[in-house]
């Protein structure tokens, strides 16, 4: 008797683990939760790129009101580091290129304390 119940327990216990699993799958995996993508194109000139997405962060930390716009900041100059870490060692702009990393990582990090309200 007391085998045929840990029998139909463990039985019950996969059946539950199924079902949880198929809710899972059925939640997350055909309808992934919505989260914010930055795009991020290597098909053109990494630093270029990095300069534009900077130039955009200056032109919006102007008029950024709220810890969102500030939080977009933050995003955007991490961005463009990330950007700068991607240039090749032999161009000749990769001493600058490892410069702007330090400092759009800075202003990445203001940017998100602002946003914080630090």
């Amino acid at each position: 008797m007391r085998f045929w119940l840990l029998v139909l327990g463990g039985m019950t216990t996969i059946a539950l683990l199924l079902a949880l699993s198929w809710a899972m799958y059925d939640r997350y995996i055909t309808n992934p939760p919505a989260q914010p993508v930055i795009p991020v194109s290597f098909e053109s000139d990494p630093y270029r790129q990095a300069i534009e997405i900077a130039k955009v962060a200056v032109a919006g930390a102007t008029s950024a009101d709220t810890s969102a716009d500030w939080f977009e900041i933050s995003s955007q100059w991490q961005q463009a580091a990330d950007l700068m870490t991607v240039v090749p060692a032999g161009d000749s702009r990769y001493k600058d290129a490892q410069a702007r990393i330090k400092t759009y990582r800075s202003n990445s990090e203001y940017a998100r304390r602002k946003a914080e309200g630090k």
